[in-house]
């Protein structure tokens, strides 16, 4: 069992590679071909990309039916997301879904780090990784609703403090589920933890498979963070939290995809090693719209959402509007340009994704 002691500095992503020349500087779309490249030679854009599904319990019965549709279905993952005392809490139920499926993903999307004790979040993912074998999705993100932090009897940090606790955060975690001993001395995350470890849990370094961690958001030290250290960068399209504290302003211009994604390439690069491989690439789809009329329908939410135009909405990885062909079609074109290979629907689009999916496993590789 190794030990190490964290400070307040980024310790090194968990699969770097150290003592190989710096990557040169990188074009936007240059993690296009790291995800489309792995040891065995090229991966062609059709099988390169996974949809999963966020969603939410009812009950058991649809809970675990949904699971298995899911797997059937081909869908990389069901996922939850993380609102404290709002909506079902996600560990239970993810264990339920991992007990009635043998290959379906299984996690968080995203785990609330600024009310969350990074030992517990280790100690949960260890024990589902206990129960599904390298199927755990580790998603983590900053929090943004006030009331997660009101309820408890704090007060919601800024942006910048939000983000750096996620630092820190990851990189508790990350060395627990290596099987590290970890003593911490944070600015921003106030727990000392002195000596912590998993005991009786899975690690890597009693040859547990890896948890999968996942960074997401849209702010521009977060993608930096989730560059260096995650193994998937979760885009959302959002950006600047409005005053409700749920509702946030978009980012869809293809300008804002562009800057997103230097930033992910810049943080890897920054890194100052070869990352073997490069983080995938994932964005949230906030809506599927099944239609023969792409751009009426796209019309109908530049009236339902501020600052964008119906160029914008067709073109946005964070939308999927058409007929489930152009779906299909949109998916592998943004694999080929943009590199973004992984992609997370919500329960309401699973019947359409289905079809979709099926689709892509007919076109040839």
């Amino acid at each position: 069992m190794s030990r190490v002691t964290i400070t307040t500095e980024c310790a090194p992503r968990r699969r770097t590679v150290c003592g190989g020349a710096p990557r040169s500087p990188l074009a936007v779309n240059a993690l296009a071909t790291d995800q489309l490249t792995r040891n065995s030679g090229p991966m062609s854009a059709v099988s390169a990309v996974q949809v999963s599904v966020q969603a939410e319990p009812c009950d058991l019965a649809s809970w675990t039916a949904l699971a298995r549709q899911l797997e059937s279905d081909g869908f990389a993952a069901l996922l939850m997301g993380d609102h404290p005392a709002s909506g079902a809490s996600p560990w239970t139920a993810l264990g339920a879904a991992a007990a009635v499926t043998d290959t379906l993903g299984v996690g968080t999307y995203v785990l609330n780090t600024g009310v969350r004790d990074p030992v517990r979040i280790a100690a949960e993912a260890a024990t589902l990784n206990l129960l599904a074998p390298g199927r755990v999705h580790l998603g983590l993100g900053a929090g943004h609703t006030p009331a997660e932090w009101t309820q408890i009897g704090l007060t919601r940090p800024d942006a910048a403090a939000r983000v750096q606790r996620l630092a820190e955060t990851l990189e508790v975690v990350a060395a627990l589920l290596a099987g590290e001993v970890v003593t911490h001395h944070g600015e921003h995350l106030h727990l000392h933890l002195v000596e912590a470890r998993l005991e009786d849990l899975p690690t890597t370094a009693t040859g547990a498979a890896p948890v999968r961690l996942i960074v997401g958001g849209g702010n521009r030290a977060l993608l930096a963070l989730a560059a260096r250290h995650a193994d998937v960068v979760a885009l959302s399209g959002l950006g600047r939290t409005l005053a409700d504290g749920h509702r946030h302003e978009v980012r869809w211009a293809e300008e804002d995809l562009r800057t997103q994604l230097t930033v992910v390439d810049d943080g890897v690069r920054d890194a100052g090693c070869s990352l073997q491989p490069a983080p995938a690439l994932e964005a949230l789809v906030q809506a599927v719209a099944v239609t023969e009329d792409r751009e009426a329908t796209a019309a109908q939410w530049v009236s339902r959402v501020a600052g964008v135009n119906t160029e914008q909405v067709l073109s946005t990885p964070f939308m999927l509007i058409g007929t489930h062909e152009q779906m299909a079609e949109q998916l592998v074109d943004q694999a080929k340009r943009w590199g973004i290979t992984r992609y997370v629907v919500r329960e309401a689009a699973v019947d359409d994704l289905a079809i979709v999916l099926k689709i892509l496993r007919r076109r040839p590789a």
